[in-house]
């Protein structure tokens, strides 16, 4: 049984289904995670906008699957496919009404958290925070420097440094103590000076905690700006501020000092720094922003869209699907296909109810029919039944209806009556036109049986026929016609070459005896009275000599009667059959030297086991037939006089062929020439071909005869197999 269904399956619903709930929550997944008051994860963004993207393309290949298959449906005017096609246009477009209006208003939505984001009062507090971080940090600066400056007045002004080269313990000590009061009392880290060389003179005590290698890169910057100079530095290991300056205009030396900063002031004061650069950097990249955003959420759109759509399409299926499939196979029980069944949706509705009733209509249509095809194919068994009796059988067999129509033939009738293409339904007097004569005699006669011999005419060669017309009658009431019918031709030849053979034994029998003693009695005249004669001894001399030819020409006849009436048994032997073609040949043509000759055998010598007597009388036979055509063509000068002899062999059977340029064979008698006393020469018995004939026969040969194209020469092929490998077969 096989169920018709619509171009889907529940497994192709259930995967359409489950793409639109996943759509839809990737879809508000991505919504959530891009509106301006979410916390805007770019690694969760970037996965859901791929899952987004790839539900889309999936939805996409589905509707278009669906919607191409819709088309091509209404365009083929299936049934259903103008109402399926309106109902789903009609539910896509409900269903994607409401998606494309929440796509447009998260899209305004969105546009305006854009808006916010960069407003002119959140643009000012930025730039606030910067500018009080800013100051406060060159507040810092100002006064280290300010510090700096004033501990190196305090060393000039306390002339501590002057002669720093014959400085003593004492002066160290008191230095060292003046480092460590100032680094003390303005809370420095470190008090270092330097001499010019860069070398440290004196230091306060913690100094050597601190060492770094801004202190070199300040003093650089002292030495070739003659300026104080200042450090910050903000790193994990050093938070310090640090400060540079001479201690007098000559460059002597320098006061470095340094000092902690609040790490959690700092940590304010770069984090400030930073947002005001990514911000500046977010405000410059906010129409590209803008642009990207709106592209994802058309995506977000576009893919709910389509989500609607499919449900649309869903929808519309579920609806449309019952009735189209009634419909098709409602058209489909219309072509024939009572197996078709609509499926059971086992659902409680009038539909329901219609297809289960649809379902059992064509269940007992298909078994009603069913029982049709068992009882035609019973009948036709018993037709092939008869049929093959009739291939076995040897006659050609027609079957007939009463008007003549053909409806039975036998493969034997299509062989005897040479056709090649099925006759079945061709009335019988078209087909063989031979058979009208018979066919009306019966048609218009109260016989059952009537038989008769016809003569055929099939490509060129006659054929005698045996046919027998049977009428099937019920009462009176004629059913058809059997025509049986059979070749004869052959039988026909071989009681006639019986009847030919015995005539020729009785003739020759009867002639043979007297021809000696005529022939005798006319030599013996001759030489006892030819001196004895003067009244016109010409006329004596003339009319003897007839006598003794004719009586030698009825002997030669009297010899070929026997011959033909009493063909000697063959004797088999091995014979040398490349040099007896060539004798025969060279011999036949001694006296006619006029005829050219061609002979052509192959270079390796073929031997066959025959009887050399009776092949030697054939291929002299048919030699002398062609020497004798050519001579009766002498009227024609135009051709040459050629004779070719081709020995030939292909397996194991050989091939003789003589072809001459004679008169060729005249149509009338062509296919009656190997027949006894059958010739197209005046003075020809008749026997010469039928002999040849009968020794072909003995050699399980055959004789051909055709035309040379143009009727320029007859070509004769003598073909026969070899007595060995006669044996071996």
């Amino acid at each position: 049984m096989k169920i018709f269904k619509l171009n889907k399956t529940n497994n192709g619903v259930k995967r359409s289904w489950f793409l639109v709930v996943a759509s839809l929550v990737s879809g508000m997944a991505t919504y959530a995670a891009m509106t301006p008051s979410g916390d805007a994860n770019k690694f969760l963004i970037l996965i859901l906008l791929n899952l987004d993207l790839v539900l889309l393309i999936s939805l996409i290949i589905i509707i278009t699957k669906r919607v191409v298959n819709i088309w091509s449906r209404k365009k083929s005017g299936q049934l259903g496919a103008q109402l399926h096609s309106r109902v789903v246009v009609m539910f896509s477009l409900l269903a994607a009404a409401p998606a494309i209006v929440v796509a447009i208003f998260g899209a305004i939505f969105f546009t305006v958290g854009i808006e916010n984001w960069f407003s002119a009062q959140v643009k000012n507090a930025l730039n606030k925070s910067l500018s009080v971080s800013e100051a406060y940090f060159e507040q810092g600066q100002r006064q280290i420097n300010i510090d700096a400056v004033d501990i190196a007045g305090i060393m000039n002004t306390s002339g501590i440094l002057n002669n720093m080269n014959n400085l003593d313990i004492q002066k160290e000590n008191n230095l060292k103590k003046l480092l460590n009061q100032l680094a003390y009392e303005r809370n420095f880290t470190e008090v270092i000076i330097f001499d010019k060389n860069g070398n440290i003179v004196a230091e306060s005590e913690l100094s050597f905690l601190f060492k770094s290698n801004k202190r070199q890169a300040l003093f650089d910057l002292v030495i070739e700006t003659k300026r104080p100079a200042i450090e910050f530095s903000s790193s994990e290991l050093d938070k310090t501020i640090s400060a540079m300056s001479p201690v007098n205009f000559l460059g002597n030396h320098f006061i470095y000092i340094s000092k902690f900063k609040d790490l959690r002031v700092i940590s304010d004061i770069n984090s400030v720094k930073t947002a005001v650069k990514n911000y500046r950097g977010v405000e410059n990249k906010k129409e590209g922003l803008h642009i990207t955003f709106t592209m994802v959420f058309i995506v977000v759109a576009v893919l709910l869209m389509f989500v609607a759509i499919l449900m649309g399409l869903n929808f519309a299926n579920g609806l449309v699907t019952p009735i189209t499939n009634l419909a098709n196979a409602a058209e489909r029980v219309s072509m024939g296909d009572l197996k078709v069944r609509v499926p059971d949706n086992n659902n409680k509705d009038e539909i329901a109810d219609l297809s289960k009733t649809f379902n059992k209509m064509t269940e007992q249509l298909d078994s009603q029919r069913n029982d049709l095809i068992n009882t035609n194919n019973e009948l036709e068994r018993r037709i092939k039944f008869t049929e093959t009796v009739l291939t076995g059988v040897t006659a050609g067999v027609l079957g007939l209806d009463k008007y003549g129509k053909i409806f039975l033939p036998n493969r034997r009738a299509l062989d005897l009556l040479d056709l090649k293409k099925s006759i079945n339904n061709s009335y019988l007097i078209d087909v063989v036109p031979e058979m009208s004569e018979i066919f009306t005699e019966i048609t218009n006669s109260n016989q059952k049986i009537i038989t008769k011999e016809i003569e055929l005419i099939r490509n060129g060669k006659k054929i005698i026929i045996i046919t027998t017309i049977t009428a099937e009658k019920n009462k009176n009431e004629v059913l058809g016609y059997v025509v049986t019918f059979d070749d004869m031709t052959e039988f026909f030849k071989i009681q006639r070459v019986a009847a030919w053979s015995d005539v020729a034994r009785r003739i020759a029998h009867e002639i043979k005896n007297p021809l000696t003693p005529i022939q005798l009695a006319a030599e013996r005249i001759k030489r006892k009275y030819k001196n004895h004669i003067s009244l016109e001894p010409e006329i004596f001399l003339s009319c003897i000599s007839t006598i003794i030819r004719q009586v030698d020409g009825m002997r030669k006849m009297v010899n070929e009667f026997s011959a033909f009436a009493r063909m000697p048994v063959p004797v088999f032997s091995k014979i040398n059959l490349t040099n007896l073609v060539k004798e025969i040949t060279s011999l036949s043509i001694l006296s006619n030297e006029n005829i050219k000759v061609d002979i052509k055998v192959p270079k390796t010598t073929l031997y066959a086991v025959i009887d050399e007597n009776q092949i030697r009388q054939a291929l002299q036979n048919i030699i002398s037939n062609g020497i004798n055509s050519m001579i009766e063509r002498k009227n024609n000068a135009s051709l040459e006089n050629m004779l070719t002899v081709e020995l030939k062999k292909n397996k194991n059977i050989f091939n003789i062929i003589v072809t001459d340029s004679g008169i060729g064979l005249p149509d009338n008698i062509r296919d009656d020439l190997t027949d006894p006393y059958v010739t197209s020469r005046k003075n020809g018995t008749g026997l010469g071909l039928a002999i040849v004939k009968k020794i072909m026969e003995d050699h399980s040969g055959t004789l051909e005869l055709k035309n040379v194209e143009g009727n320029s020469g007859v070509c004769a092929s003598l073909k026969f197999i070899s007595k060995e490998e006669l044996d071996k077969g």
